[in-house]
């Protein structure tokens, strides 16, 4: 298991510090070495390993807000480009990184220590920069062709890095031995041109998506007066992937300077999921003492978010009925339904699972949208054993949002409970197509066609399915031969 693991991250690493290391010059995106295919290649190869980890949060709260804001960023690139994926990795270490291939991920540990939402805006801006550049491809074409077990287990290091442990730091130095110091030097070479090219296209990008770009210089200045204060046991993660100078500093106060002042008030949603990362964070007995803190000061109008961040911990500490006291001086009023589904939760953890499914149908009438009721009240139906009312419900929620991983993760699991063989492997298939594993997506899909006894129209539709995704296999898999060989 542990070598497995030790495969998966060099893989799941492959050009995970390009982002924060690699700055060969820019000139057009065309002569990049890596093509289009090239990066979607590696970066869905890495995404793979990625969504696998523990640590990666599949909280689709999280997820939805950390996509909005970073897709309101790239909005305001000119011209527009194409869609970058955005994700959160549970750590409580101060990092964020961009992959090659259009991908970037939060530690929640950096998330939690923003102070408003212009600074965590601030960030993802400077990693969208990152993407947009295409530093990483240049990172490739300034070190010259390497293979990609090469670049894997460079990035392993990156990777391995992210954690504080005695066994993190050992995997981190045994991946350092077998990655390439000149490409290591390469990229130390390349910093400071791409770290403050990020800095110039992120600071628009804030300014255009109506954030302060200040919260960029904000967020920079408290990481380089903590790195020299010692105020961290050691220097933050995005420090030592993201070397910061006076120079950079002073260049990002010059140009915030010119922009006009504005005061952007936080969204709601940032709020909340930072509630929802904290309550989630180190001891569940802690978090609800730090929460109570924090009410204990704001008797008149307590914050919705910190009070839903104490029912979140209490629900940690098994305090159910607490917990529920707590959520129903938020629930009425200006109501949200990440209230609602804590509500039918915690019902549910009291042995009410009919109060939680009728909880979680009336919220999703005001909120149809919402995935984690969506995901939730499907998840009661089939614990109930009501499968044909879940399936009936991914189904349509499927169609509505077919990128959805985990509606098709539901459905094959109620197409199970029923005996529906064919239908259960076309729905893990469509799961596994968008978590970017085609080649389990094509095992499911074969499954799918030996099966005789199905419905010739069900089985037509699955045989077509699986020519097209051997189809995109075949070129994913040309890609890879391309790389290996460069």
């Amino acid at each position: 298991m542990l070598i497995r693991r030790f495969v998966a991250l060099a893989v799941c690493a492959a050009l995970l510090p390009a982002q924060a290391q690699g700055l060969p010059d820019l000139g057009d995106a065309s002569d990049a070495v890596l093509s289009d295919k090239q990066e979607r290649t590696i970066g869905n190869r890495v995404m793979r390993e990625v969504r696998i980890d523990p640590a990666f949060v599949d909280d689709p709260d999280i997820a939805d807000y950390v996509k909005s804001l970073g897709n309101r960023l790239l909005g305001a690139a000119d011209p527009p480009r194409r869609p970058i994926e955005f994700f959160v990795v549970q750590d409580d270490a101060v990092n964020a990184f961009a992959l090659i291939g259009g991908h970037i991920g939060m530690h929640t540990g950096l998330i939690l220590l923003t102070r408003n939402e212009s600074e965590l805006a601030g960030v993802m801006a400077h990693e969208i920069a990152h993407i947009l550049q295409r530093h990483q491809s240049r990172l490739y074409q300034g070190q010259g062709k390497y293979q990609l077990a090469s670049l894997a287990a460079l990035a392993l290091a990156i990777l391995a890095s992210r954690g504080s442990s005695s066994q993190s730091s050992q995997v981190t130095e045994a991946a350092m031995v077998g990655a390439s110091a000149i490409m290591m030097q390469g990229q130390l070479d390349y910093t400071r041109e791409h770290e403050r090219e990020s800095d110039r296209v992120g600071l628009t990008l804030l300014e255009r998506a109506g954030y302060d770009p200040r919260g960029m210089v904000s967020f920079f200045e408290r990481m380089q007066r903590a790195n020299r204060l010692n105020e961290f046991k050691s220097a933050p993660s995005y420090l030592r992937t993201h070397p910061l100078t006076v120079e950079r500093i002073a260049d990002m106060q010059g140009r915030v300077e010119a922009m006009a002042p504005r005061l952007v008030p936080d969204s709601f949603e940032y709020r909340l999921a930072r509630a929802k990362l904290r309550a989630a964070s180190g001891s569940a007995n802690d978090q609800v003492a730090w929460f109570r803190a924090q009410l204990a000061d704001r008797t008149v109008v307590r914050p919705r978010e910190d009070v839903y961040g104490l029912a979140l911990a209490l629900r940690r500490t098994r305090d159910f009925a607490d917990a529920e006291k707590e959520l129903a001086t938020i629930r009425g009023g200006e109501g949200h339904p990440a209230f609602e589904w804590l509500a039918a939760q915690l019902q549910a953890d009291q042995g009410r699972p009919g109060a939680a499914i009728a909880t979680c149908r009336d919220a999703l009438k005001a909120h149809p949208r919402h995935r984690g009721l969506v995901h939730g009240l499907a998840q009661l139906l089939l614990d109930a054993g009501r499968n044909a009312e879940a399936i009936a419900l991914l189904e349509e929620k499927a169609r509505a949002t077919p990128e959805d991983a985990r509606l098709h993760e539901l459905l094959s699991r109620a197409f199970a409970a029923t005996g529906k063989r064919l239908a259960q492997h076309r729905a893990q298939a469509e799961a596994y197509y968008r978590r970017g594993n085609l080649a389990a997506a094509v095992d499911q899909l074969e499954l799918a066609t030996k099966i005789r006894d199905a419905d010739y129209y069900e089985q037509s539709i699955a045989e077509a399915r699986l020519r097209e995704l051997r189809s995109q296999l075949a070129i994913e898999r040309d890609a890879e031969k391309a790389l290996k060989l460069s």
